[in-house]
């Protein structure tokens, strides 16, 4: 058994590797639904999350053997001891060795009990190996020592900082592609309370400076100082906390505003301040960021929770908190890595003066694709691959003619009397009304969040209302649903029966053998040895029925845990983005949920639904057998101790069950905690709040084993009560046993074969509720498995439109469109959108954040239907009417913030084609593709080419790069409508440049349509229709130059971005 049990460890050691890259993935992809649903690639993804599972079935099954071993040994061992033990003491007590038979009773009867005890422990030993091998990864996890810690207290921290920064002779290559060096020898001086501003092509190097003087990474050569020490010398949380950072996707936390604001405070002097210390310091950051007013205007003001990565508000607000956040420790050096990219002109005004006031006085290092972010920075450092090719002011550059005037001309947006504007200063007088609406919106959020989430629970199925199954009604659909297992069940059936039979056979050899006792001589002898025969025999059978059991369980729970991992990931993207906008099913409770609720199957369907089967047999058989030897004793026993053990037995389990659920939601919010902060650990070890987040998160584990220490002690009193009550058992088959002997009632071969029979069933009861934790478990998670698969999405393909694909899709028409997302109803979002697109047309929709452009964007992908009103396709056929897989195939979409998968570049943008296969798509059309999405360049540098690793979300390519990948993915598509969601925002200027050129020629094919919502509205200019939306309606339509010369809220925008 130890030989076995350390194979078996070592398998299940692998299958850990295994399923831990499986979920890596796994949490990839549902964290891409969107982009899941435009490509219509599930079945792809589930095809090649199924290779991962497919490889830990393979390993699983080899512990089949192994598991056979484990049980049947035991068994065979102990029947067989009893064998041999008997067969000594007949011929002990023969010899005259042995001269009372009271003695060999006792002696075996101790043993059958303590060895009866013996045969439950292979179950645990393999759940002790399954945790063991869980708990290796853990440890090695833990013990692995990192080169660069926030936990070490060690370093200096000077009690003054200038702020001035030097990077010296830096080279650098990140340790998943070390053959590409990104810095080369780089070294810049950055004076104390200046701003420098770092542009160039993405790639270039200017995110892994921000990252390097965050110490993310240490360079491989070269030093960083910060007044004049380096910075590997300072101890982490003080740089961290001195240097502070403002990304451009700002990740905020669920919580408060104050909380998030707040959460600058952790490490300095004010961390434990009282709040309404705390409180002047948040709103003293938050006005010079901007944020005080809107952030006053909220339901609860500063107290406001903001949902989910601060979800609630909208790109600006969240911005203006992040900049908030970042200030108020009151750092020498701040960071602004594209902190404007993806705002709207109004909104990018506002944060760009929160920026401007937040870097008065303070080392500034920002970087910046819109060159008139920085146009006022002290010196400006244009770069080119690891290296700086000219610095200097704006001015200064611009008399060089240059890269940097290069770059100006590129996005340079002027007009004249045809359609030309000069540069204008001032404020937007519609600037205030633009911030009440959208603050309108947001509040109406908030008051009506409850209200929504019972109107959802209205319109779709909820799992809180779902009616669950019992344990026989589970184990009749798994078996349903599982056909290609339909021997392995039979096996088992067929294994546990005879299994089961043991027990009453044990029963009436035992009582034969106690009579064996009374005879003398050779008669003894010959019936000893024979009764002892029949017990080896037992052993044999016994030996191969659980050897047989152990085999066919694994095979069963291995082949369910690959299809339920399989069909729920499957089901999971089969649902509509409304499933994933709801708040139980964010990113990681999803993939929680993959993980754990197939693993809590396989312990109920593994072996463990084996022994539960025995041990029901058991009980039935030796309580029959009981009855039919002596009814007298046999109903006694039973009818006495059966129903208060069932009774007890059955207490236990709904109190399992009802633990189960409520330690389920307990622990969530320590696991919304934890995969919180995995999911954005830039921003926590930016804000050097590690220690805080490890305090929440053993706050709420510390409160979920409080509140479960009640209901678990209740759960263990009615566990010892079943235990307990198999001594009663035995003591009542003893007791009137004795008295029904005592009157010649029944013989002592009645006598034994009743009292083995009620003692096995008796424990065989009590054994059965060992197992009401993974019954309970397993019924639970299986239940919401069948909610899942049941659960039909609101747009999906059916009988009814399973043909109605579009006919060409040369034309669009909206009809007085509306819509509410389904999560916030009264939030009307679009307020009758009429429009008319043309075969060919390029139209462009503008306009401030939360107008409903990027909603416009998901009613074309049919993310969701409108609440009224009609899209037509062709002029006549209805959006809502068609087969969304068949649909979607003319259309293609490329998304502010780009998805790539866990994969290869050539696999990434291979799943822009409609095929069953990535690996069928010819290199030459992706080189293609990636030609005009100006990625060729990039791509063919990497030493793997097509074949580079983009890693889990693409986080090994650079924004620019994976915008580019992701450009490439929707060109390869070739569709009939391409949807562009700021899909230039994140590359540099001159890619900016040539995927633009790009994207036009595309639209000027004269067959396409081109859809584009743009903030750059020199990326636009030259559109056949912008459209310029605001408060949910288009408010101005028309040409570049119309539109200028109309003088209304377009011209306002332009006029906004122009540089010169």
């Amino acid at each position: 058994m130890g030989v076995a049990s350390t194979f078996e460890a070592a398998l299940e050691t692998k299958i850990l590797d295994t399923y831990a890259q499986a979920g890596s993935f796994s949490e990839g992809i549902l964290a891409s639904a969107r982009t899941v649903h435009a490509f219509e690639i599930r079945s792809r993804l589930v095809q090649k999350f199924d290779k991962f599972l497919q490889d830990a079935h393979n390993l699983g099954n080899k512990k089949s053997p192994l598991f056979g071993i484990l049980f049947s040994f035991e068994y065979f061992v102990i029947y067989a001891g009893f064998a041999l033990a008997f067969w000594q003491g007949i011929h002990m007590m023969n010899r005259g060795e042995i001269t009372e038979s009271g003695d060999i009773f006792t002696v075996l009867l101790s043993v059958v009990i303590g060895t009866t005890a013996l045969t439950m422990l292979t179950p645990y030993i393999i759940e002790f190996t399954r945790a063991a091998s869980a708990a290796a990864h853990l440890f090695k996890l833990i013990d692995r020592p990192s080169e660069i810690d926030p936990f070490d207290k060690s370093g200096e921290q000077p009690t003054d900082t200038v702020g001035v920064v030097d990077l010296e002779n830096i080279t650098f290559s990140y340790p998943t592609r070390p053959g590409v060096t990104v810095l080369d020898n780089f070294s810049l001086h950055i004076p104390a309370g200046k701003v420098t501003a770092l542009v160039g092509s993405s790639g270039s190097g200017k995110s892994t400076i921000i990252g390097l003087i965050e110490r993310w990474y240490n360079p491989k050569a070269g030093t960083i100082k910060l007044d004049g020490k380096p910075i590997d010398r300072l101890n982490l949380n003080w740089l961290r906390k001195n240097v502070r950072l403002v990304q451009q996707e700002p990740i905020l936390f669920q919580g408060t505003v104050f909380d998030n604001i707040a959460n600058g405070l952790v490490g300095t002097q004010w961390e434990n301040a009282p709040r309404e210390e705390q409180m002047q310091r948040v709103q003293e950051a938050a006005k010079i960021a901007f944020a005080h007013d809107f952030v006053s205007q909220l339901p609860e003001g500063y107290d406001t929770m903001i949902g989910e990565r601060g979800g609630l508000l909208s790109g600006g607000q969240k911005q203006r908190v992040a900049i908030a956040r970042s200030i108020i420790s009151q750092p020498k050096v701040l960071l602004l890595d594209e902190a404007t990219s993806a705002l709207d002109p109004h909104a990018e005004g506002v944060v760009q003066q929160a920026l401007d006031k937040a870097s008065e006085g303070r080392t500034t290092i920002t970087i910046a694709h819109k060159l008139a972010t920085i146009r006022k920075a002290d010196n400006i450092v244009v770069m080119n691959k690891g290296k700086i090719v000219e610095q200097g002011t704006h001015e200064g550059l611009l008399k060089q003619d240059g890269a940097y005037t290069r770059l100006v001309r590129a996005q340079n947006l002027s007009v004249s009397e045809e359609g030309s504007i000069t540069e204008t200063e001032g404020d937007d007088d519609d600037s205030a009304p633009k911030e009440n609406i959208e603050m309108t919106k947001t509040m109406s959020r908030y008051r009506t969040a409850d209200q929504n989430r019972m109107e959802l629970q209205k319109e779709r199925d909820n799992y809180d209302h779902h009616k669950q199954q019992g344990l026989i009604s589970v184990v009749i659909r798994m078996v349903r649903e599982t056909p290609e297992l339909n021997w392995a069940y039979f096996g088992t059936l067929v294994a546990v029966v005879v299994a089961a039979a043991a027990f009453p056979g044990q029963s009436l050899i035992i009582a034969n053998l106690v009579d064996v006792f009374t005879l003398t001589g050779s008669e003894m002898i010959s019936k000893g040895n024979f009764y002892s025969l029949m017990f080896f025999v037992l052993a044999l059978g016994v030996f191969v029925c659980y050897f047989a059991m152990g085999w066919t369980t694994n095979t069963i729970a291995q082949g369910l845990n690959h299809k339920l991992r399989k069909q729920a990931l499957n089901d999971f993207l089969r649902q509509d983005l409304q499933f994933f906008d709801r708040r139980e099913n964010n990113t990681g409770a999803l993939a929680s949920k993959l993980e754990s609720n197939p693993q809590s199957i396989l312990e109920l369907m593994g072996f463990n639904i084996g022994l539960i089967l025995i041990s029901t047999l058991n009980v039935v058989a030796c309580s029959i057998l009981a009855i039919a030897t002596t009814w007298k004793l046999g109903l006694v026993v039973v009818l006495a101790g059966l129903p208060p053990l069932v009774s007890s037995g059955y207490i236990k389990v709904r109190l399992d069950s009802k633990l189960d659920n409520s330690t389920s939601k307990r622990y969530s919010a320590s696991a919304a905690i934890a995969s919180e902060s995995v999911t954005a650990i830039r921003t926590v070890s930016s804000l050097a709040i590690e220690e805080s987040v490890l305090k929440r998160y053993t706050d709420e584990l510390d409160h979920a084993v409080r509140a479960s220490t009640a209901p678990l002690f209740t759960m263990t009193v009615a566990f010892g009560l079943t235990q307990c009550i198999e001594y009663f058992f035995m003591a009542l088959g003893f007791w009137y046993g004795c008295r029904l002997l005592s009157f010649n009632e029944i013989s002592m071969y009645q006598f034994f074969v009743a009292f083995m029979g009620t003692f096995f069933s008796g424990q065989a009861a009590a054994q059965l509720f060992q197992y009401s934790s993974s019954m309970t478990k397993g019924i639970n998670a299986a239940n919401y498995l069948f909610w899942l698969h049941d659960l039909q999405p609101t747009i999906q393909e059916t009988p009814d439109n399973h043909a109605k694909a579009p006919k060409s899709g040369t034309s669009l028409d909206f009809d007085h469109l509306k819509f509410s997302y389904p999560l916030r109803p009264e939030a009307h979002v679009l307020r009758g959108v009429d429009l008319e697109i043309k075969k060919g047309q390029f139209v462009a929709l503008v306009g401030a954040s939360g107008c409903g452009k990027s909603t416009m964007i998901a009613m074309l992908e049919r993310f969701y239907d409108p609440t009224t009103g009609t899209i037509r396709i062709d002029g006549d056929a209805a959006l809502s009417e068609l087969n969304p897989r068949l649909y979607r195939q003319f259309v293609a979409l490329v998304q502010q913030e780009p998805t790539l998968f866990q994969g290869s570049i050539r696999e990434n943008i291979a799943l822009g084609i409609d095929s069953d296969s990535l690996t069928d798509v010819p290199d030459a059309q992706i080189e293609q593709a990636c030609r005009a999405a100006n990625a060729w360049d990039f791509v063919s540098s990497l030493p793997e080419g097509l074949g580079t690793p983009c890693g889990s979300s693409g986080m090994q390519l650079s924004g620019g790069q994976r915008q580019r990948i992701a450009i490439a993915r929707a060109l390869i598509r070739n569709p009939r409508i391409l949807l562009l969601d700021e899909a230039t925002s994140a590359l540099d200027t001159e890619s900016e440049k040539i995927v633009q050129r790009a994207l036009n020629e595309a639209a000027r094919d004269g067959e396409r349509i081109t859809i584009a919502v743009a903030h750059r509205l020199s990326t636009v200019k030259d559109a056949d229709i912008i459209c310029v939306f605001y408060g949910g309606r288009i408010v101005e339509k028309g040409t570049h130059a119309q539109l200028v010369a109309k003088g209304g809220m377009y011209k306002q925008m332009c006029e906004a971005q122009n540089l010169e």
